[in-house]
């Protein structure tokens, strides 16, 4: 069913009904997929028509696509967390970096979301991929298996990607480019798609958690047929160890397409040196994840009279979108960290950190703090529970006294070793990995 002739969209689908079952409806986009094949293409050669001039963006052989997730340094600097340590393994003439969204501190070439999606005349790439699109999307409204609002949401999910791929095709095609660097190979199948076609190698960087929960890794065997050609990159890069093997857990990979890059996040600090931490909780959250949070600090009212000798910091998410319920915490005795203050620097000086299934806990390995995962809370209960059985945190129960558990404890379990889950960064297998040796 989300099999074309040539090109597997199965992780299409996944958007379509990942949004359908949380009801996002507001996600369903007018489209002309119902349409005929040769009229879906006049109605393209008319907007073409009316297009306008574009400047082409000259590019180099090497670009990566900066999701735009900085931080700064004790000097001011504001430096790239995920691309930047990658950057400097190149010449800066030899690459161009494109940037998600406009940050006026990132150095970059272009801004994708300013540049317009307007396109002329479709070639012979474009018009192929649109004849496999209409056939698939022919036989999702001619099924019984899925329901009508859900067809609404497999279309919306399909023009998605199609106008994805335009935009990447017409911004990539009759350029000198090589190799793509982006993360997430999760909703960039319209750009993996282009580079496919456009024979661009593509290299994902890791950027949080690979997990078994996760819909878009480790793929059982059963779907290998649905996995082949669905957009995935032609290499990953992972932080270690452990999460090439949990990669290979699933069937989207093989060994030799990931590499075990290390640690190549910017961070001010991160050496994992102990030091005598404080009696203070740090409570990690996680992007839009507010009310679960901040329902669990207002619970902990009873237990900051317990311990008045105790700090309780709660640090956000980057990208938290709404900070302000958070701040409204102050007035109950929580200190609220934005971005003012590093997550190492936060580790180093707090004896326990407490959060459901958050990449902090795995930040935390090598430090003298102690891991507790709330379990049973929340809808990401399953990840809260792999956390635990992962080996990077202990469970804790929402009802629980994190600190007199610490306190009773026999000392910090000895975790996962860090190494294995935050290598020391290799520069020569990243740039190997990025360039295809």
């Amino acid at each position: 069913m989300y099999r074309g002739k040539r090109f597997s969209f199965l992780k299409v689908f996944q958007h379509a009904l990942t949004y359908e079952q949380a009801g996002a409806d507001y996600r369903i986009l007018k489209n002309y997929l119902h349409l005929p094949f040769s009229l879906h293409k006049v109605l393209l050669w008319l907007k073409a028509f009316q297009a306008k001039n574009r400047n082409i963006i000259g590019l180099r052989e090497i670009v990566f696509i900066d999701p735009a997730r900085i931080v700064r340094d004790d000097a001011g600097g504001w430096h790239s967390v995920y691309m930047e340590r990658a950057i400097r393994l190149f010449n800066r003439q030899d690459v161009s970096v494109l940037s998600r969204k406009n940050e006026p501190y990132l150095p970059c070439e272009a801004t994708l979301d300013k540049l317009p999606r307007e396109f002329s005349f479709p070639d012979k790439p474009e018009l192929e991929m649109l004849r496999e699109i209409s056939l698939v999307a022919k036989n999702v409204l001619r099924s019984s298996n899925w329901s009508d609002i859900q067809k609404k949401h497999i279309l919306s999910a399909i023009h998605v990607f199609y106008d994805d791929f335009r935009f990447y095709y017409n911004l990539f095609k009759e350029q000198p480019v090589k190799t793509v660097v982006f993360i997430s190979h999760y909703h960039n199948e319209g750009l993996i798609a282009a580079l496919n076609v456009l024979n661009i190698r593509s290299v994902e960087l890791q950027h949080g958690l690979i997990s078994g929960n996760d819909l878009y890794y480790q793929y059982a065997s059963a779907f290998s047929h649905g996995v082949k050609n669905a957009f995935f990159p032609d290499a990953i890069c992972v932080y270690g160890s452990y999460w090439k093997t949990q990669l290979l857990k699933g069937c989207e990979f093989e060994s030799t397409q990931i590499t075990v890059a290390g640690d190549y996040q910017w961070s001010a600090d991160q050496s994992a040196s102990i030091v005598l931490p404080f009696k203070q909780v740090l409570i990690c959250a996680q992007k839009n994840m507010h009310e679960e949070y901040v329902a669990y600090a207002q619970r902990l009212k009873l237990l900051m009279k317990k311990h008045p000798d105790w700090k309780w910091v709660i640090k956000m998410h980057p990208l938290e979108k709404n900070k302000d319920q958070y701040f409204d915490l102050v007035k109950d005795g929580f200190e609220i960290i934005d971005r003012e203050k590093s997550l190492t620097a936060l580790l180093k000086e707090s004896s326990i950190q407490i959060s459901i299934y958050s990449t902090t806990f795995f930040d935390a390995l090598g430090f003298s703090i102690e891991n507790y995962s709330l379990q049973d809370y929340s809808v990401y209960s399953d990840y809260a529970a792999e956390m635990v059985s992962e080996g990077v945190a202990e469970p804790l129960s929402v009802d629980e006294d994190p600190i007199e558990k610490h306190l009773l404890s026999k000392g910090r379990k000895v975790l996962r070793p860090r190494s294995e889950v935050y290598g020391q960064f290799d520069e020569f297998a990243m740039r190997n990995a990025i360039l295809g040796g």
